[in-house]
């Protein structure tokens, strides 16, 4: 029998990152039967784009007018439309102490059960699982009970879920690391990508500053401030204006869409405290520097590059040596990123097949 696997589309929609994640789960779903995604509520040009150069794809409201986003879903459990599977968006899942947000993960959970009783697998793929308040722990053991398998993109989340007891909990990489580019440029750049989101740390602020200073101080490279997600504008103009006055410092001022995600190829390294800056480097060929504080914010990338084994690309301060080593071994440097970028791109494949087809 042919699978038909449902797609909850339940994400963050301004924010290039969110829709790569998606697309990539998406597409590689896509190898194992038709795909229908539920799109109710999503705004027009993220539909769009979600849809855009997929096989298989198709909305759900071409086989039938109900949601899963709703009450209508009692009527869906009544049809006979054939579905093999339940699937929703990755990322963050939680709700930090929110009851909407709690409620609302809670009836996602419902929905996986009350399908279950059909026969009709359900899933959560590559999200961050939080756990450490009474709501959403209430959430994780509702959905372990009611899901065939929960995949966290870090080992950290994995590990500490399985100590709290619960079961069927894996791991999938990031689902960036399924963003297969048409159009790497191996050539070698002279060019830093940096791009931050800002966070509320004056100290912290600083030492990007400097961090920044001692790129232009010690290297003959370019730097363009650029940005991914539209809040983040004005914290990337802030830095930019700071150091405008040096002509190897640029901005690329209009936010970096789908459509442009080659502007990757462009840069030798990224800087930035942004997951999906620093994964988009990676697999990109782009050497990542994390340049991190303590924030909760910036949690999950310690915990997926710790996974991959690139935690020694996240630092705290950049010194001028730190830049110096950074640029004498840039190409040992793309030779192991360029490993681990195959090795996760080859497991969220194993990882997904082994779900559908088990």
């Amino acid at each position: 029998m042919k699978n038909k696997i449902v797609y909850i589309v339940a994400t963050q929609y301004d924010n290039v990152g969110d829709l790569l994640i998606n697309k990539c789960l998406i597409d590689v779903l896509s190898k194992y039967g038709e795909v229908y995604l539920d799109t109710r509520n999503v705004p027009e040009q993220f539909k769009k784009e979600l849809l855009k150069d997929t096989q298989n794809v198709k909305e759900l409201k071409e086989i039938t007018n109900k949601s899963f986003k709703g009450k209508e879903v009692t009527s869906l459990y009544f049809s006979n439309l054939g579905i093999t599977h339940i699937f929703k968006s990755p990322g963050p899942f939680g709700s930090a102490g929110n009851k909407k947000v709690f409620l609302k993960n809670m009836l996602i959970g419902l929905i996986f059960k009350i399908f279950k009783s059909k026969g009709i697998k359900s899933y959560l793929v590559g999200n961050d699982v939080h756990y450490k308040n009474k709501m959403d722990k209430k959430v994780v053991e509702f959905f372990s009970r009611n899901t065939e398998k929960i995949l966290c993109r870090s080992y950290t989340n994995v590990n500490a879920l399985q100590n709290l007891g619960f079961k069927n909990i894996d791991y999938i990489p990031d689902m960036c690391f399924g963003y297969a580019p048409k159009n790497i440029v191996e050539l070698r750049s002279n060019e830093i990508g940096v791009s931050f989101r800002r966070l509320d740390d004056e100290n912290y602020h600083q030492k990007i500053l400097e961090a920044i200073q001692n790129i232009l101080d010690t290297t003959d490279k370019k730097i363009t401030f650029f940005y991914q997600v539209n809040h983040d504008f004005e914290y990337n103009n802030e830095l930019f204006t700071h150091f405008k006055d040096n002509k190897n410092v640029s901005f690329n001022e209009d936010c970096l869409q789908w459509d442009n995600l080659s502007f990757y190829n462009r840069f030798s390294f990224t800087l930035s405290n942004r997951l999906h800056v620093l994964l988009l480097g990676v697999v990109y060929n782009v050497i990542p520097i994390g340049l991190l504080n303590n924030d909760s914010k910036t949690q999950k990338i310690i915990d997926i590059f710790d996974g991959v084994d690139l935690n020694n690309f996240l630092v705290n301060t950049l010194t001028p040596k730190a830049v110096g080593e950074l640029i004498s071994r840039e190409q040992e440097f793309k030779s192991i990123i360029k490993k681990v970028s195959l090795e996760q791109k080859k497991l969220i494949e194993n990882r997904i097949s082994e779900l559908i087809e088990r």
